[in-house]
């Protein structure tokens, strides 16, 4: 039985720093299966106190590798770096842990290519999967043009990878309609069968949201208060995530004081925000924290009338995986997104709204029709959004990466 699993990505922190729950949810539940898993990922070299290249260490019985790396500030080259700097590393040296059957890779395609090399080298079962459209990305956000030399190499290295790879997954359901539109599938006379490629999205933890709604309440005022419609934010504060249209939308409903909006987070946009509240008397908005620890975030979004999700237009050609769509799924409120969202469970479920709400005007109407439903509706549509949450917990989506994993 090929029983050794690797999964391979920078960023996967241990369970006390990890961002994302994602591998530490699937390690555990292929470790539940009978499968010895091994997780690879990046440490910058002031947190290995030895010369040693690799620091071996458990964590609630998962075991870890950390890969000692330069450190890095921000998305620049240096980070671009520090991810070619983990995988050539890993590829070089890889030979001196036991042979993997199957390595789980996080594509940063083309920086961290040397993994589908040392899967190569070591004859595992190689997994890509992708969370973002690396190097696609670079073009969508502007960063090079797709006529670029060096986007026409990554490209290539892409197309090769996922030609190659045994199988992939996207944490997106719009990858495969990437790959059609490429032209790299066997329907348009490429390599890459469409039957290989699966949709497996992020989720939420939703046993853990559960026990830390009750957990970590937080001494807060304004969110205990029933008499409000509380319209929570939580997010960055910068230009990507366009929060003054939610700001403008707020004042047209100050005239109801029953509104109040709550917007959690910290971004570059904070404190010009915080200034254009106070200068244009929109006193219905409420900067809380700048961060909250993880654990608090279930009983915030839990407390809300209507949760928002706000973008830029065209955010997401591919669908969105983010952690904060999950969450306000398993808080069971009605949701409100400011764009229309591609592959949109929103939509398809009735969970909320998410159009095109270019004007405060449209986007404050949208609030309040969610806001203010019927009892009825209101209670249907929170039971609607906790059953996406449902559907999206991680102990199922474990279960149906593992099988691909396994193939």
């Amino acid at each position: 039985m090929a029983n050794k699993i690797w999964i391979v990505n920078c960023y996967t922190g241990s369970p006390t720093k990890c961002g994302n729950p994602r591998y530490l949810e699937f390690a555990k539940h292929f470790m539940e299966n009978g499968y010895n898993v091994t997780i690879f990922n990046m440490t910058t070299v002031e947190d290995i106190d030895t010369d040693d290249d690799f620091v071996e260490a458990y964590y609630e019985g998962i075991h870890f590798v950390h890969v000692r790396n330069p450190k890095y500030v921000g998305n620049g080259l240096k980070r671009m770096m520090s991810i070619w700097a983990f995988s050539w590393r890993l590829y070089r040296k890889c030979t001196q842990f036991e042979c993997p059957d199957i390595i789980l890779h996080n594509l940063h395609i083309p920086f961290d290519y040397p993994i589908f090399w040392m899967a190569k080298k070591l004859k595992a079962r190689y997994i890509a999967e992708a969370w973002d459209m690396w190097p696609e990305d670079f073009v969508t956000f502007g960063l090079l043009s797709a006529k670029n030399p060096v986007m026409k190499i990554a490209h290539a290295m892409e197309k090769h990878l996922l030609e190659k790879a045994d199988e992939i997954v996207y944490t997106f359901e719009g990858g495969l309609d990437y790959l059609h539109r490429k032209g790299w599938t066997t329907d348009e006379n490429g390599k890459i069968k469409p039957e290989k490629v699966h949709y497996i999205n992020n989720g939420v933890q939703l046993e853990e949201f559960d026990k830390n709604i009750k957990k970590y309440p937080r001494p807060d005022s304004d969110i205990q208060d029933d008499s409000l419609y509380k319209i929570i934010y939580m997010g960055a504060i910068r230009f990507a995530n366009n929060v003054k249209q939610l700001i403008d939308a707020a004042a047209i409903l100050k005239e109801n004081p029953k509104f109040r909006f709550f917007i959690y987070g910290d971004g570059p946009d904070r404190e010009v925000l915080q200034r254009y509240c106070l200068d244009n008397q929109i006193t219905n908005v409420v900067f809380k924290e700048k961060r909250i620890p993880l654990c608090e975030v279930p009983w915030v979004v839990s407390q809300a009338t209507v949760n928002v999700m706000n973008y830029q237009k065209n955010f997401g050609p591919h669908g969105v995986s983010s952690g904060k769509m999950f969450q306000y799924f398993a808080a069971g409120k009605p949701i409100c997104c400011n764009i229309p969202l591609k592959y949109s469970e929103i939509s398809r479920r009735n969970l909320g709204i998410d159009k095109d709400l270019d004007t405060p005007e449209k986007y404050a109407e949208a609030i309040r029709y969610l806001a203010e439903q019927n009892p009825e509706e209101y209670k249907a549509m929170c039971a609607r959004v906790r059953k996406a949450g449902e559907d999206f917990d991680l102990k199922k989506l474990s279960a149906q990466e593992l099988e691909v994993v396994i193939g």
